[in-house]
């Protein structure tokens, strides 16, 4: 994706894809992106972009998140609510992804008027994607962090 789509959608529009707006958009770069997409560049969008790339890359990132997150879970024998939550944060990203995919299909094939609602709507989607996934790494990060040092750091002994 970042590789092959994105970069040909990004130089056509003249900014970040939809996807990538990690802070959101404004209807007024909604409507600069739409107006922009050219009829080859809406199709590589929908077309492997939007159903079939971003139809595998939320789940699999969601798998791979949670289940990397629960073996350090259970390597540093944590368990409470709040790593519960921490475990479902990655698939709760990936139906926002869906989401927001979902509103980009329909923004970009004008199935829909483009409207205010619609573009935050989207947009808010995007923002809580990106928060959620930024979360799963940040706890991979901390609890990584927390393994190593309980591997490699050895206790001082006093006396």
């Amino acid at each position: 994706m970042m590789l092959f789509t994105f970069p040909v959608i990004n130089t056509q529009i003249g900014t970040k894809a939809f996807d990538l707006q990690t802070f959101g958009y404004s209807f007024t770069v909604a409507e600069s992106i739409l107006n922009n997409l050219d009829d080859p560049t809406t199709a590589l969008y929908l077309f492997p972009q939007l159903t079939v790339l971003d139809l595998f890359y939320p789940f699999l990132l969601a798998l791979f998140l949670s289940s990397f997150l629960f073996r350090l879970l259970e390597i540093l024998e944590v368990k409470n609510k709040i790593t519960s939550v921490l475990l479902f944060a990655p698939f709760l990203a990936m139906l926002f992804d869906y989401s927001e995919n979902i509103c980009i299909i329909l923004l970009i094939t004008k199935s829909i008027k483009v409207s205010e609602s619609i573009v935050l709507l989207s947009s808010t989607f995007t923002v809580l994607k990106g928060i959620l996934t930024s979360i799963a790494w940040l706890a991979i990060l901390v609890f990584s962090m927390n393994w190593l040092k309980q591997k490699f750091v050895k206790p001082h002994r006093l006396g």
